[in-house]
Parts: C-alpha cells; sequence; structure tokens
C-alpha cells in the first residue's frame, strides 16, 4: 500500500546506507587482502568512538552522539565511492556536495547535515573522538591483516605510530593503539578462557561430550 505522505527521499537515504554493504574500502589493491566493507568500518568507528568519547569523561548520551557521527561519517561515499591513499593525491571528490544531496527534502536532513558539519570541523571534543576512531579502526583492520601474515599491513600497521598516531586528538586513542601493539587478536577470548600454563579454564566447553569430572 503507497503512502502519499511518505516521503520517499527517506528511503533513498537508506537505500545508499545499505549499498555500503557491498562496497569493498578501496585499500584492498594495496594491501592485497582485506575483510571489510565502507559499512563495517563504519559499524566498527561507531563503537571505537563511543569507547573514546567515555575515556574522554563525555556523557553516555554525548558518547550516542559521538556514535551515531560515527555511523554517518562516510555515508557521502554511497556518492563518492571510496579513495584510497594513492587516488587521493591524484583525484578530489565533492564530499561537502554529496552530503547536501543525500539530505536534501527530508524533513530530519538539516539535523544530519549539522552533525556531519561538527564532524568536519573537528573543532569540538566529540567531533575529534570519532576522527580519532576513525584512524584506530584503519589501524586495528592492518593489525588485524597482519597477524594473518600480511607484510604489507604489518607495514602500514608500524608506520601508523609515525604517520597517525602523533596527529590524534585524544590521548585515549593513543592509549588503544599503543595496548594494540602490545596485544593479539586472540587475546580478548584466551586470556578469558585459559590459564597462563595453556590449559583451558572452562574443559567442558573446549573438549563438549568427551569432557567428564574426575
Amino acid at each position: 500500500m503507497t503512502d502519499n505522505n511518505f516521503n520517499k527521499k527517506i528511503f533513498f537515504l537508506i537505500q545508499q546506507a545499505g549499498m555500503l554493504l557491498q562496497m569493498p574500502r578501496s585499500h584492498v589493491r594495496n594491501l592485497g587482502n582485506s575483510f571489510d566493507t565502507i559499512a563495517s568500518h563504519s559499524h566498527h568507528v561507531s563503537v571505537i568512538a563511543y569507547c573514546i568519547a567515555r575515556m574522554e569523561n563525555l556523557s553516555h548520551e554525548e558518547s550516542m552522539k559521538a556514535m551515531a557521527m560515527a555511523s554517518f561519517h562516510d555515508l557521502a561515499e554511497g556518492r563518492t565511492a571510496d579513495l584510497d591513499f594513492v587516488s587521493k593525491n591524484y583525484t578530489q571528490d565533492d564530499e561537502e556536495r554529496a552530503i547536501k544531496d543525500q539530505f536534501k527534502g527530508i524533513d530530519f536532513g538539516e539535523d544530519l547535515l549539522k552533525l556531519l558539519e561538527e564532524y568536519g570541523e573537528r573543532k569540538t571534543l566529540l567531533a575529534k573522538c570519532v576522527k580519532d576512531a576513525d584512524q584506530v579502526a584503519q589501524m586495528f583492520h592492518v593489525w588485524a591483516l597482519m597477524w594473518r601474515g600480511n607484510k604489507i599491513a604489518q607495514q602500514w600497521f608500524e608506520s601508523g605510530f609515525v604517520s597517525r598516531v602523533p596527529y590524534f586528538f585524544t590521548e585515549s586513542a593513543k592509549k588503544i593503539v599503543f595496548s594494540m601493539k602490545e596485544s593479539n587478536p586472540n587475546e580478548w577470548w584466551w586470556s578469558e578462557f585459559v590459564e597462563e600454563s595453556g590449559e583451558a579454564k572452562t574443559k567442558k566447553h573446549l573438549l563438549g561430550k568427551n569432557y567428564k569430572e574426575d
């Protein structure tokens, strides 16, 4: 049933966000292998943004705004596509125009426009947290690939401590990446379920039906 009061541009905005699910990030051509799309990257940035904002003593409400800002921060790439580090030296996209066109004609579009304008200006601590989250997410991605044996990713991760980390806005973001440097992708669950000796803390889960109490 068609609702004549429904603004179809809202559906079009949702559709553009859905396109990001199908768009691998362009750095795959340089890294050789990758596992992220623009949509998955935006999701990860939003979670990291919330964490950094709370670490920077912003409130829950402010940190939820940071999540929203992060979720929308690359939405324009549904129109402009994603430019990798090489392409950015030769091609300039009109992201500002893309953002305005995406939100044009939507009654809450002005709110979203203001949200992304705040992000682009980098004047508020909240916006700075989101930008740092974007950088941390990129370093996380190459860190995970590095542990899978990708030597190119390892070079990117190590160079990030020279080309990215010194320019972070927050100390919280720096703490995260230095913790990353000293960790591995298995630590989050290994430390919870495995003893330092290497013996599983939860044998029943490890061995399943073969496990029997002594």
